[in-house]
């Protein structure tokens, strides 16, 4: 038998139908669990050892770096199984380590040396921060994380700072339209680039220079794209270009899988693809491994509820499997509970914990989920994210209410001294340090008591400049504002004074414009804000719960459960695994709960008003079923807990598009 005829023999028939086809466009459609790693690889082996094709000749390209490691390491295990030489290798990568290669290979078209530096997202951030600054733009208002994201998001769409004002308007955009161009002249000052212009820059190299173009196309006369569904305009563009001579392009996606609409992914890109080039072969991978019929069957009849997808039927040879469990869950509580009673019953079965995940649309949703874990002792991890107490912005409030609870608490102040942007710097920080030994206090005693800098500034060796001074006294003001909900005698805190823990971190956030702070326009900047509320919520429960309104043992009972994470880690990778619905795509489970199946969690509420949305959410549901092998639970909360009282809820949408018959029904109240 052949090294080729070895290939296809592990193939099925539609797999063997893309491993093949080597000449020539072609689009797999590779539904969930349908093996199109499989066909990608061993499609490269194909080439290499069927059709001679020599591996330098060969570009693969995926998303991230851990599927391209991946994907790399079984081509050469396939290669050596099947006894092709060791040698040349083909290009495996992500789109951005590929655009890099090609950049540093071409820099001096664009005035830069090979050694070119990369700015990350904080980099890219910063130079912008440098440039409002330069121009007297106040960055509390106008936050450089903002103007940053709107230059990353028109390179992704592949808009040039020339060309970025006949695309955007309004008042934020007039400001990035000011500020692209001079970004870009300091990037090329510092010999740098940033992430962005991995791509950005490529293509516009090949838009403008066709011998460099020619070169490339003759060498990656093969090209092969993964998760076709989730690129956007410029790599897309890059694909085309670069494919554009031999048209061997191979992408291979599932619309039904695109969930990346709001960074920029265009499901359009792979529904259209036939429409783009001529003669394209079409091979649909339906036949699914992981899970069981039922879950399967679920699945299919969620997403077909879509219009706008390429038609396609998910089966399995697998057995029908257990039933869908949809759980009725009385609140937010009794569901954390109930998915932990049926946790603990598979463990008792001998079910390993690994093997089980909860998803959820959100990331505030962890914190109840987390705390019932480790209430029953079960260790957890999340995938993908931060633990709740753990995310910068419930550690900043925290920080807070830590410092005014203690001001000797030189850590939670060292933290919080410039969030939000104070512009008190080190220097500044160091004069502070100095006065308070001179006066025998700390820097929150300083800070918040009888002692005025003002008084001091007359000294050489602690002396600050007029700005640095006032930026310093407003600081004090607004710490001092504090005072309105706490009380505070020599360092020690006494009680509030009729305010409780609620309503004192919500001065703390008004005071600080902490919300103002963190808010750049971005769908992350809105999950910080709902795990703040979730923050709320919790000081609100405990309020309502032990009817002690103590900031100090509120904060004592968070420690407790922060030490409790700290001891749950658990190095044998026997862990209950926590995630959002994004993180999931790509992983499988014996065991998913599926949490928050409610109307306004998911379909999420800003969903309710755009038909494209709606239908990405719907997607992000397919995304979460199709991740369970064995079984599937689905909760909803009959009502939910807010800072307000409770709220009745509304199951899913989703739940009434699985046919009865393939679900068991159970509420908390049976």
């Amino acid at each position: 038998m052949s090294n080729g005829d070895v290939i296809l023999s592990r193939l099925n028939p539609q797999q063997r139908i893309a491993v093949q086809h080597t000449e020539g466009p072609l689009l797999v459609f590779a539904g969930a669990g349908s093996g199109k790693t499989r066909v990608i690889t061993n499609r490269i082996a194909y080439l290499i050892s069927k059709k001679s094709i020599s591996p330098t000749n060969i570009l693969a390209v995926t998303f991230t770096k851990k599927a391209a490691g991946e994907m790399n390491d079984r081509v050469l295990e396939l290669l050596k199984e099947i006894g092709v030489q060791e040698g040349l290798v083909p290009t495996i990568g992500t789109f951005h380590s590929i655009g890099a290669m090609i950049l540093r290979q071409n820099a001096k078209e664009f005035g830069l040396t090979r050694n070119f530096s990369i700015y990350d997202t904080s980099d890219s951030e910063n130079l912008v921060k440098e440039l409002l600054l330069e121009r007297d733009i106040d960055i509390k208002q106008i936050k450089p994380k903002s103007i940053a994201y709107f230059i990353s998001c028109a390179k992704n769409e592949f808009i040039s700072a020339k060309e970025f004002p006949r695309h955007y308007g309004g008042f934020i955009e007039d400001i990035v339209a000011e500020i692209y161009p001079q970004y870009q002249k300091q990037l090329l000052v510092q010999n740098s680039v940033d992430f962005g212009d991995l791509l950005f820059l490529t293509v516009k190299l090949f838009n403008e220079n066709e011998e460099v173009l020619k070169h490339y196309q003759e060498k990656f006369r093969y090209i092969m794209v993964d998760e076709y569904q989730d690129t956007n305009a410029v790599q897309y563009k890059f694909a085309r270009l670069l494919s554009k001579k031999y048209k061997n392009l191979c992408v291979v996606g599932d619309d039904d899988q695109g969930i990346y609409a709001w960074r920029g992914a265009d499901i359009k890109n792979i529904q259209s693809f036939e429409n783009d080039f001529k003669n394209v072969k079409v091979v649909k991978l339906e036949q699914n491994y992981r899970s069981t019929k039922n879950v399967i069957d679920a699945a299919v009849s969620v997403i077909k509820q879509n219009n706008a997808r390429i038609d396609k039927q998910l089966w399995t040879q697998k057995g029908n499997g257990d039933e869908i469990t949809i759980y009725q869950a009385r609140d937010q509580e009794e569901e954390a509970e109930y998915v932990i009673d049926e946790i603990n019953e598979l463990r008792r079965k001998g079910i390993n914990l690994s093997s089980i995940s909860v998803l959820y649309r959100t990331n505030f949703q962890s914190r109840i989920i987390e705390e019932t874990l480790l209430k029953n002792g079960l260790p957890y991890k999340l995938v993908g994210g931060f633990r709740f107490y753990d995310r910068r912005e419930i550690k900043d409030i925290l920080s807070y209410l830590r410092f005014v609870v203690n001001l000797k608490d030189e850590l939670s102040l060292g933290r919080v001294l410039n969030v939000p942007s104070r512009k008190i710097g080190p220097k500044s920080v160091a004069k502070l340090h100095n006065i308070a030994k001179t006066v025998h206090c700390t820097l929150g005693e300083l800070l918040v008591g009888a002692y005025l800098i003002s008084n001091m500034k007359d000294e050489k060796s602690i002396s600050f400049d007029k700005s640095k001074l006032r930026s310093i006294e407003q600081y004090i003001d607004e710490i001092n504002k504090f005072k309105s909900v706490v009380t505070i005698f020599g360092g020690i805190y006494v009680n509030s004074i009729g305010k409780n823990v609620l309503e004192i971190i919500e001065n703390i956030l008004s005071q600080t414009k902490y919300l103002e702070y963190i808010d750049d326009g971005s769908e992350q900047a809105q999950y910080k804000k709902d795990n703040i509320e979730e923050l709320k919520n919790v000081a609100n429960i405990y309020v309502s719960k032990y009817r002690d309104e103590s900031l100090e043992i509120f904060l004592q009972e968070i420690a407790l459960i922060e030490q409790e994470q700290n001891k749950n880690k658990d190095g044998s990778g026997m862990n209950v695994n926590l995630m959002t619905l994004h993180s999931s795509k790509g992983l499988e489970f014996d065991y998913v709960f599926m949490i928050g199946m409610e109307e306004g969690i998911i379909p999420h509420s800003r969903s309710f008003t755009d038909e494209n949305e709606l239908e990405e959410e719907r997607r992000l549901c397919y995304v979460g079923i199709t991740r369970a092998r064995e079984k599937l639970y689905m909760i909803f909360a009959e009502r939910r807990r807010t800072r307000e009282g409770y709220t009745n809820q509304i199951p899913s949408r989703f739940l009434g598009e699985i046919p009865q018959d393939l679900c068991e029904y159970y509420s908390w109240q049976s």
